[in-house]
């Protein structure tokens, strides 16, 4: 995964294909990828009321946009965490536009290298995925204040790991996932938003607007980024058909 991410931020960033592709699906070009756009962003903005008291850190913030526009919406301070130093590079041109309020830094979520009570709140979107969540949710209590709150969307989902005839959907309501139990073991209480419908209407939006960005994906020979992301929503959609997804977004808060 390494190797591919880095691979990915590199051509992302290089590619007006794929910023034309961010701007009309996402509706601003932060070389995106997976299912929240800036509707889902300001959704969690306003789940967690985050404003300029918070102390917030994203969890996998690729190269950064994500975290400068919540910076910039709420005047928060915030921390982005990626272990791809190539994101990371690129995320750094942000800091200038969030001057004393804006940082990035090369971190593992596994290994999260921060003193107790760090953050007021905690920003996951779709980076749940890649590590031992009971780990990293013991390692969340550490670092956020007594009334700290994690804010993830997660999606729950058959996937080519576990495939359509494998999956089991009583783990699809919000209590269920892989996420809502840990959280259950951890000690964290929550809430949760079912996003299901716009996390299938991104997936068809993706869907339509690469299929005619296509040819200016070959002709700039980025077809493995026109690839990837149909592959992405076409998986969301043939595992929604099926009665295999489902996508919330939590608000956690530890006990």
């Amino acid at each position: 995964m390494y190797d591919f991410y880095t691979d990915y931020y590199r051509r992302a960033m290089a590619s007006p294909a794929y910023g034309e592709f961010c701007t009309r699906v996402f509706g601003a070009n932060y070389t995106q990828h997976g299912f929240a756009d800036m509707a889902a962003v300001d959704r969690l903005i306003h789940a967690g009321e985050l404003d300029a008291t918070h102390r917030i850190l994203e969890l996998g913030c690729g190269s950064g946009g994500i975290a400068a526009y919540i910076a910039a919406t709420t005047g928060a301070h915030v921390t982005g965490i990626d272990y791809i130093p190539e994101a990371v590079r690129q995320a750094q041109a942000h800091v200038d536009a969030a001057p004393g309020r804006l940082r990035f830094e090369v971190a593992d979520i596994a290994t999260l290298p921060y003193p107790a009570a760090s953050f007021t709140a905690v920003v996951a979107i779709d980076t749940l995925y890649f590590t031992d969540l009971d780990a990293t949710l013991a390692q969340l209590k550490r670092i956020l204040t007594a009334s700290g709150q994690l804010l993830a969307y997660y999606a729950q989902g058959a996937n080519p790991q576990t495939p359509v005839e494998r999956f089991d959907r009583s783990t699809l309501a919000p209590a269920c996932t892989d996420l809502g139990r840990a959280l259950h073991r951890q000690g964290f209480a929550f809430e949760t938003w079912d996003v299901t419908g716009a996390d299938v209407r991104h997936a068809r939006r993706k869907r339509a607007v690469l299929e005619e960005l296509r040819p200016a994906f070959a002709a700039e020979g980025t077809l493995s980024l026109y690839e990837n992301r149909l592959g992405e929503a076409n998986g969301v959609l043939a595992a929604w058909e099926a009665g295999c997804h489902a996508r919330y977004l939590y608000r956690a808060i530890p006990l």
